[in-house]
C-alpha cells in the first residue's frame, strides 16, 4: 500500500471517507499504521456512501478475482 498526498491532504484517506475505495486486505507495509484507514472505511460503510451504497451487490476486487478467475 502506498500513501498519496496532494498539498498536505492524504488522498487515500479522503477516498476512503467518500466511499470510493476500500482498505487493502493484504499485509500492510512495515511500520504503516492503517487504523485511520480502517476507521474511515468503516464510517463510509455505516453511512452507505460511495461503493458501499451497493451493499450486498458490491464485490471487493479480492472477492471478484476469487470468484471469476
Amino acid at each position: 500500500m502506498g500513501e498519496v498526498f496532494e498539498g498536505g491532504t492524504n488522498v487515500n484517506l479522503e477516498m476512503l471517507k467518500a466511499g470510493l475505495a476500500e482498505v487493502y486486505r493484504g499485509q500492510p507495509a512495515e511500520g504503516l499504521d492503517i487504523a485511520a484507514y480502517r476507521d474511515a472505511e468503516s464510517t463510509a460503510k455505516k453511512k452507505a456512501i460511495g461503493i458501499w451504497e451497493l451493499r450486498d451487490q458490491y464485490f471487493s476486487p479480492m472477492d471478484w478475482r476469487e470468484i471469476y478467475q
